[in-house]
């Protein structure tokens, strides 16, 4: 075989395929929130991107899938490149005159220790280096998109990967059971994740994905039951349905209020979607013995932690919102640029008047108003720009409106829509969108719900 033809053939796609499986593995080293980790996942996503490109410049053409994202998104890379840059103290002045009075105070406070020589660069970022290092992850992002929206073509990836995530989910699940029986019920399942809050938003995004797979099947390969028009599940169908059982078992075990109401938010909105379909009946048996699965071995395994969380009157509920007061008043002081990608936890030290624990925080749990203190107006309205208009053309597009039309489409988009707007309603008390791999994995269902909204391939 020719050099050339290899490396286009063989070679590029097999790079791609490991590049994107490793990616998928991004929850196993404690949700990729390790430094080391972090970057190491960074430098993955990069290696994959260039060998996708340099493929596409190998075959004499760079195209790429269509996608509603690209200039928003796009804009938005920008602007956070663009906190990093030094600019003029007039024009900072124009856009932050907060951010420029912090930089001039800096100056004269050093310029007053070693003298009039002493000046520092302004940025709109009130430190660069953490927005840079933010950049580089979300570029990460950008680029995991892009090579996953436009590779994965066909049934059979979809299938391959989506065993990846289902495998390493699982292990996730096994280990958060384990982690709670093991303890006596006193330690919330965690997985490898350090917060329990961050596993259990990993699961609400995956879950309604393994249950569209299901239905998939379960409705195409199913064995008829004729006088009751229903269907019995097959061993493919069967594997998945008791394996989505524990993991969400496992993700109601984790404690998080926030998580388990959003989960039910996101299966009430795929029960209303299953409506379309003229096999209902029987994706409403298969959905309520998956439901009484779930709350039948969650009464066996001892549900009363999970309950007296619901019950008890804590501090962290009331906490959240002064720490969202407080930010309000950020967003009042930097409305246009924020503050920098990154710099919430720095930002708010100047601004925690409300929230009465003696903690640091991080991030605001509500990743709205920390994305809005981040990057400001701009960046708040490029980012609902792009979902708005992604989920429109989602939502447009009428060869999965239908169930009957392509049960394949509709069932997949439908769990990973489903998944998605789990995720967007936890993130108004957590900030799950800042633990790198579950950003990872909303990026893949991202690109997933891309290649299926445009034509795909059968099985090869």
């Amino acid at each position: 075989m020719p050099f050339k033809p290899f490396i286009i053939e063989k070679l590029i796609p097999l790079v791609i395929n490991v590049g994107l499986a490793l990616i998928l593995l991004s929850p196993l080293p404690f949700g990729n929130v390790e430094t080391w980790s972090v970057s190491l996942f960074e430098i993955i996503s990069f290696i994959t991107f260039a060998t996708w490109l340099i493929g596409k410049i190998l075959r004499g053409r760079i195209r790429v899938m269509p996608s509603p994202l690209y200039i928003p998104m796009g804009l938005f890379l920008i602007l956070i490149m663009l906190q990093t840059i030094e600019i003029p103290e007039a024009i900072l002045g124009l856009l932050s005159p907060h951010t420029a009075a912090l930089w001039q105070s800096k100056s004269e406070a050093l310029r007053h220790i070693f003298g009039d020589d002493v000046k520092l660069g302004s940025t709109i970022s009130i430190y660069p280096f953490v927005t840079s290092r933010k950049f580089l992850l979300y570029l990460s992002y950008a680029a995991f998109f892009l090579v996953a929206a436009d590779f994965i073509r066909t049934k059979r990836q979809i299938r391959r990967f989506f065993w990846i995530i289902f495998t390493v989910v699982l292990i996730e699940s096994l280990i958060g059971l384990l982690q709670y029986i093991s303890s006596g019920t006193t330690v919330p399942a965690s997985g490898t994740y350090v917060n329990p809050n961050h596993f259990a938003g990993l699961l609400l995004l995956v879950i309604p994905l393994f249950m569209g797979y299901m239905l998939y099947l379960y409705t195409q390969h199913g064995t008829e039951l004729s006088r009751w028009g229903l269907k019995l599940p097959g061993s493919s169908q069967l594997i998945i349905f008791f394996s989505t059982s524990l993991m969400a078992i496992s993700l109601i075990l984790a404690q998080s209020r926030g998580a388990i109401l959003s989960f039910a938010a996101s299966i009430f909105f795929f029960y209303v979607l299953i409506q379309r379909s003229k096999k209902s009946r029987s994706n409403k048996w298969l959905l309520g013995s998956f439901l009484l699965i779930i709350i039948v071995y969650s009464i066996w395994i001892g549900l009363d932690p999970v309950l007296d969380k619901f019950t008890e009157t804590g501090e962290d509920a009331p906490n959240r919102t002064y720490i969202w007061k407080d930010s309000l008043d950020m967003i009042k002081d930097f409305p246009l640029v924020g503050v920098g990608l990154g710099n919430f936890g720095l930002a708010y030290t100047l601004y925690k008047k409300e929230a009465y624990w003696a903690h640091v925080y991080d991030h605001a749990h509500n990743d709205y108003i920390e994305l809005a203190c981040e990057t400001g107006l701009i960046g708040f309205i490029l980012v609902f720009w792009a979902l708005i208009a992604y989920f429109r053309r989602v939502a447009a597009n009428e060869k999965y409106a239908i169930p009957e039309q392509d049960p394949y489409r509709y069932y997949i988009m439908l769990g990973a829509v489903s998944g998605m707007v789990g995720m967007f309603a936890h993130t108004i008390t957590e900030f799950t969108f800042q633990i790198p791999a579950n950003a990872y994995y909303f990026t893949f269902l991202l690109a997933l719900t891309a290649r299926l909204s445009e034509q795909i391939k059968g099985e090869r």
